[in-house]
C-alpha cells in the first residue's frame, strides 16, 4: 500500500487506521451516534488512505494556518489538562467519543471547509476519522504523525533538527516566523510607540492591528534582506531590495540614486505621492527607515514603520501568506524640494567649522574612538556626540521594539544636545542613521534633526577635512 520511501509516520497512520477500522465500534462504544445511510463503503475509505487523503501534513497544516485558516477547524482530542496546557492556535477540545457524538455533530452542522484532528500521535484522531468516515463525514483530515511530528517537523529550528544541513536563510527566515505565530504569545505589548492614526498623513509608526485593518488601502513594503527573504509575508506586500535605492561606492552602498531614479522605483511599486505607505522589516529596522527617508527626500508623507516588523505581525497571529503580488505601475510625481533633511559633506563642514550645529555618531564606540576602521581615516567628526543607535532597541522572539520612550528621551537628553541649533545625525555609511533621525524627528518630535548621508565613509575620504580621536 506504501512505497519503501514513503514517510514512516505516513506509513504508520495508514496502517494504524487501517487496524483502527476493524476495532473502532469496540473503542467508540455507546457514544457512537446511529450510522447514516449514506455512509461510505469501507472501500472507498481505504482507497482514500491509500491515496492519503486521510492526512495532512505537519508544513501544509503550519501553512494553512498561517494564511488565516478560512473555514479549517482543529479538534485536539487529547485530555484536557493535556490541552490547557498547549493546543494550537484556535483549536478546540473533544475527545474521540465527543468529536463523534452530539458535540460534533453541532460542530460539523457549523460547515466548515476542513477538519483537522490531532493528538499527539495519530492512533486516537485515526479511530475518530473511521467513525467520522462510517458517518459520512467526508471534509476531515488527521494530522499525520500528530504533534510530536509537527513539532519535529515545523516547531524544531532549523539547525537543532536530526540530520539537518547548513540551514537556508530563506528557510530559516520561513521557520522563524512559523514559530513566532505557533509559540509566541500574542497579548498586546504595553506602551508602545505607534501612533495609529486615523488616517496615514505622516511620518509615523503603526501596530500590526492598525495595518491589518488598512490592509485594503495601503501598500506594503517588504523590505528584508534578499538573501533571508523566505516565501512568507503580508498579504499584498510587495518587496523592495534597499540596495536598489542608493549608488554603489566602492564596496558599499552610500547615497540615494537620483531622485527620478528613486519616484520610478516607487512607481513601478504602484506607489504615487499620495499613496499610504507602511514599511516593516525584520529585525533590521534601520532597512525600513533608509526607505521611509528615500521617500520623504521625494516629497511623500504618509508612511509608516511597521512597529516590531514581520516578527511581531506572526506572533500576533495575523495572516502569512507566500502569494506574491504584481503591482499595478504608476507615476511617480516628487514634490520638488521636498528633502530638506539631508546635509552634504560640505554643508557639515561649514557647520563644524562655524560651530552651528551638533553632530551626534551613532556608530560603536570603537569605531568613534577610533580604535577599529574600515574607512579612510579612523575616529570622528570634530566634537560629536556618540551613542550607538541600536541603545534604543530591544531584540527578541516577537521582533524589534524601541524601548520606553521616557527612557530614550532621557538618554538622549543627557548627550547635552544643543537645544538652539540642528543636531546632524552620522554613522558609517548614513544606513543606520537613518534610524536615529527617523526617531528624533518623527517619533519624539524634534524638529532641526539632520541626516548626513555619506557619513564617515566620505568625511573620512576628504583629507582636507578635520577628523579626531578617542572618546571626545
Amino acid at each position: 500500500m506504501n512505497t519503501p520511501n514513503e514517510p514512516l509516520g505516513k506509513q504508520l497512520l495508514a496502517v494504524g487506521v487501517m487496524a483502527i477500522a476493524v476495532v473502532a465500534a469496540v473503542v467508540i462504544g455507546a457514544a457512537r451516534p446511529v450510522a447514516t445511510t449514506n455512509a461510505p463503503a469501507t472501500a472507498a475509505w481505504a482507497q482514500q488512505i491509500e491515496l492519503g487523503q486521510d492526512h495532512i501534513e505537519p508544513h501544509e497544516l503550519a501553512r494553512e494556518l498561517l494564511a488565516g485558516g478560512k473555514g479549517l477547524v482543529l479538534v485536539d482530542v487529547r485530555p484536557a489538562a493535556q490541552f490547557a496546557a498547549w493546543h494550537l492556535p484556535g483549536a478546540v477540545n473533544l475527545t474521540v467519543p465527543e468529536v463523534c457524538g452530539p458535540a460534533g455533530a453541532r460542530l460539523f452542522a457549523t460547515n466548515p471547509r476542513l477538519v483537522v484532528l490531532y493528538s499527539e500521535g495519530p492512533a486516537h484522531p485515526g479511530q475518530a476519522w473511521v467513525e467520522l468516515q462510517r458517518q459520512g463525514r467526508g471534509n476531515v483530515k488527521v494530522l499525520a504523525g500528530g504533534l510530536a511530528d509537527l513539532r519535529a517537523q515545523v516547531l524544531t529550528p532549523l539547525s537543532l533538527r536530526e540530520g539537518a544541513a547548513a540551514a537556508d536563510p530563506a528557510a530559516v527566515a520561513d521557520a522563524t516566523l512559523t514559530r513566532a505565530f505557533l509559540l509566541g504569545d500574542p497579548a498586546p505589548r504595553a506602551a508602545t510607540w505607534a501612533t495609529d492614526p486615523p488616517a496615514l498623513t505622516s511620518p509615523t509608526m503603526v501596530s500590526a492591528a492598525w495595518l491589518q485593518q488598512h490592509l485594503d488601502t495601503t501598500t506594503v513594503l517588504d523590505v528584508r534582506a534578499k538573501a533571508g527573504l523566505g516565501e512568507l509575508r503580508l498579504p499584498g506586500a510587495v518587496h523592495l531590495a534597499v540596495e536598489s535605492l542608493r549608488v554603489k561606492t566602492g564596496d558599499r552602498d552610500l547615497h540615494f540614486v537620483g531622485d527620478d531614479q528613486l519616484a520610478a522605483r516607487f512607481g513601478a511599486l504602484g506607489i504615487g505621492i499620495d499613496t499610504p505607505v507602511v514599511i516593516y522589516s525584520d529585525v533590521k529596522v534601520q532597512d525600513a527607515t533608509l526607505t521611509a527617508l528615500a521617500l520623504l527626500r521625494l516629497g511623500h508623507r504618509a508612511v509608516a514603520i511597521l512597529e516590531g516588523g514581520i516578527l511581531r505581525w506572526a506572533t500576533e497571529r495575523r495572516p502569512l501568506v507566500t502569494a506574491h503580488v504584481t503591482p499595478a505601475p504608476t507615476v511617480y510625481q516628487p514634490r520638488p524640494g521636498a528633502d530638506d533633511f539631508s546635509v552634504t559633506t560640505d554643508q557639515l563642514a561649514a557647520m563644524v567649522a562655524a560651530r552651528s550645529a551638533d553632530v551626534l555618531d551613532v556608530r560603536p564606540a570603537d569605531f568613534f574612538r577610533g580604535d577599529k576602521s574600515t574607512e579612510a581615516r579612523p575616529g570622528h567628526i570634530p566634537g560629536a556626540k556618540n551613542r550607538l543607535y541600536s541603545q534604543d532597541l530591544v531584540t527578541g522572539p516577537d521582533g524589534q521594539w524601541l524601548r520606553p520612550r521616557a527612557e530614550v528621551q532621557r538618554e538622549y537628553d543627557a548627550l547635552g544636545l544643543a537645544t538652539d541649533k540642528p543636531v546632524v545625525v552620522s554613522c558609517r555609511t548614513g544606513h543606520t542613521a537613518s534610524y536615529t533621525y527617523f526617531v528624533l524627528r518623527h517619533l519624539l518630535g524634534r524638529d532641526d534633526v539632520r541626516w548626513y548621508n555619506g557619513s564617515w565613509t566620505e568625511w573620512a575620504g576628504r583629507s582636507e577635512l578635520p577628523a579626531e580621536t578617542g572618546d571626545k
